[in-house]
């Protein structure tokens, strides 16, 4: 370990039952003290005095293993060892590898070590969002207890939870009681389609359909005392780079869709707070996922990355769809993204705020 240290160890590769993160203060707090059961074989070393501070450490029946990444005080900082290969591999890849439990401590080591000589603050908790699309509607009378019911489950587990619905500005006579229900919760609104709930590829004239839904919005919000946050979620999430350009150019701060597989590479490293704040014509892409895709291994890869974790849901899975009798189990819908939230204390915020964070698109 010279020049850093003139202590020995032997190094080892060996079978394990999986591994466990400590809570070192250069891991991101996602992670930190996170233990993985797994079947791999692990690098490791075996020898080390009490000066090291252990990273990530396997784990055996007897509990507590050896350590394969850890990091010792130099001075005023810190020299950390990684034992794992330097393998190579797309950096488009990384969200798939922190996902997977028996690749994901090979790529934590340097991820850390990046951040922590970028000054990135780990403690930092990520953001954290609800999505519902195709709310209110005109004249959506007869679910408002159900409504009711859904959001406080989700803030019973999971307090101050915020939720986002996606409003079509066509849809201007909404029922009131709906509205004053998602008054009651931490709740908010943002577009869903310049006018209509169509596939935006179709529209000939974006122009003169966002003037019109400006309208329409202006009259709902003077009506009805609600916000639309300037953020938008595409009907079908159709749409076209003439329809996005327009966005950027008509003081909109995002648009929001579908992740699917990876995002984009420019998007992993959100900045953290007390960084130089972003620029007010900032215009962002935020990715969200469904509930089927959103595991609690690629939610922790996320958090782990410092990216959102955004949860999408159609009132077909909720329950809330006009006339239908209700299910008792669709408000459970969201348990298992409302857990790690809980959890790992991440930060509820609407998308507007979220954009603000994420890279501009490029």
């Amino acid at each position: 370990m010279l020049p850093f240290s003139d202590q020995q160890f032997e190094f080892l590769n060996k079978p394990a039952a999986g591994y466990q993160f400590s809570t070192h203060p250069i891991l991101p707090r996602a992670i930190a003290g996170e233990r993985v059961t797994t079947q791999l074989n692990m690098p490791l070393a075996a020898g080390l005095d009490d000066s090291v501070r252990p990273i990530v450490s396997s784990l055996n029946r007897s509990g507590f293993g050896t350590p394969s990444i850890f990091s010792i005080d130099v001075g005023a900082g810190l020299a950390i060892f990684d034992l794992h290969p330097d393998d190579e591999y797309d950096e488009r890849d990384l969200l798939a590898e922190l996902t997977t439990p028996s690749r994901r401590v090979a790529s934590v080591g340097a991820l850390a070590a990046v951040d922590w000589a970028a000054g990135r603050n780990p403690a930092i908790p990520v953001p954290i969002n609800l999505v519902i699309d195709d709310r209110p509607i005109n004249y959506d009378y007869f679910n408002a207890g159900q409504l009711r019911a859904f959001l406080r489950h989700l803030d019973d587990q999971c307090p101050g939870i915020h939720t986002d619905f996606a409003w079509t500005p066509s849809h201007t006579r909404p029922h009131r009681e709906y509205l004053n229900v998602l008054g009651q919760y931490n709740t908010g609104f943002v577009w869903h389609g310049f006018l209509r709930h169509v596939d935006h590829r179709t529209v000939t004239d974006y122009e003169s359909q966002l003037d019109a839904g400006r309208a329409r919005v202006d009259e709902i919000t003077h009506k009805y005392r609600v916000r639309f946050q300037p953020v938008m979620i595409f009907p079908y999430e159709k749409d076209t780079p003439r329809a996005a350009e327009l966005l950027r150019r008509t003081g909109f701060k995002a648009k929001v869709e579908s992740m699917g597989g990876s995002p984009p590479a420019d998007y992993y490293r959100l900045p953290g707070i007390g960084n130089e704040p972003l620029s007010d014509d900032q215009f962002s892409v935020v990715f969200r996922d469904s509930i089927d895709l959103l595991t609690r291994d690629r939610m922790l890869a996320l958090a782990t990355l410092g990216m959102p974790v955004i949860a999408l849901a159609h009132p077909r899975d909720l329950s809330l769809r006009r006339f239908r009798r209700g299910d008792p189990t669709a408000v459970s819908y969201f348990d298992s993204v409302l857990t790690f939230a809980a959890e790992k204390s991440l930060r509820p915020m609407p998308l507007e705020q979220i954009a603000a964070e994420v890279p501009a698109a490029r």
